[in-house]
């Protein structure tokens, strides 16, 4: 699977998957300054995940996504867009 990182100043971006510009993002506010963008595919599958941050803010949320990723899982949008619910619950 693709997997990227940047450090940017004082914030690290990452991203796992590919992006397609045709399909929607589904934000997850994780900090105040911190979020993670989720998008899934035409049948609901996750396919990518970037997140921006500082430091290693992101970077569980990261991990957790690319292994949904890898595992082609449709999780609720509802539940990828909402902090109280643990990622790693989704697998």
């Amino acid at each position: 699977m693709p997997w990227f990182w940047s450090d940017q100043y004082d914030l690290t971006l990452q991203v796992a998957g590919l992006w397609n510009d045709a399909d929607p993002g589904i934000r997850r506010d994780i900090g105040p300054d911190a979020f993670v963008l989720f998008q899934v595919d035409s049948d609901g599958t996750l396919a990518a995940a970037a997140g921006i941050g500082p430091g290693n803010a992101v970077a569980r949320d990261i991990r957790v996504a690319a292994r949904l990723i890898e595992r082609r899982r449709a999780p609720d949008p509802a539940a990828l867009a909402d902090p109280a619910v643990r990622l790693k619950s989704l697998l």
